[in-house]
C-alpha cells in the first residue's frame, strides 16, 4: 500500500497492484495518447521499474480492469466509476484485496462516495464508504473523447 501512495499523483486515472510477492503496479489508460504521457511521466522517477516491468502502462478499458497480471492486492480508480464494475474488479482481487476509489452514488443522483470493498473468501465484499467527493467519471473512450 506505500507503494499506491507514493505513485498516486502520477499513476492514469486507473491502475491495479499486485504487490503479493513481485510488487507490480498495472495502470491502465484508454487513450493511447494518455497512456504514452503516462510513461513519459513515470520514466522521470521510476525508469527502472517500467524497464523491469515492476510497472507497466497498458491502454484499455479500466472499467474491466486488467485480468492477465491477477489477482490483485488492490484495485484503485481514480475516477468514478458505476456500481456495475463493482463485481468486475472484484473477481480480480485476491481475497482480502481492497477495491478503493470513487463511486456514483446508487441513489440516481449526481453525488459520490469514495469507497473501500474488502473482498472475502467466498467473493463477496465489504463496502466501507469513507467520504463524498467529486471525481471525473470512468467512461469509455468515445465518451471523453466527444467530452462526455
Amino acid at each position: 500500500i506505500m507503494l499506491l501512495d507514493m505513485l498516486m499523483c502520477e499513476l492514469p486515472s486507473t491502475f491495479i497492484t499486485h504487490h503479493t510477492y513481485t510488487h507490480r503496479v498495472v495502470g491502465i489508460e484508454h487513450i493511447k495518447e494518455l497512456a504514452d504521457q503516462s510513461v513519459v511521466n513515470l520514466e522521470k522517477s521510476h525508469k527502472s521499474k517500467l524497464e523491469s516491468g515492476q510497472m507497466k502502462i497498458v491502454c484499455g478499458d479500466g472499467r474491466k480492469g486488467y485480468e492477465q497480471d491477477g489477482p490483485y492486492d488492490a484495485i484503485h480508480t481514480g475516477a468514478a466509476a458505476d456500481e456495475s464494475v463493482v463485481p468486475i474488479l472484484l473477481e480480480q482481487l485476491n481475497e482480502n484485496g481492497v477495491l478503493l476509489g470513487p463511486f456514483n452514488s446508487s441513489m440516481g443522483s449526481s453525488s459520490q462516495e469514495f469507497r473501500s470493498y474488502v473482498r472475502k473468501a467466498d467473493g463477496s465484499a465489504k463496502m466501507t464508504p469513507l467520504m463524498g467527493v467529486q471525481y471525473v467519471p470512468l467512461t469509455a473512450e468515445a465518451n471523453q473523447r466527444a467530452g462526455r
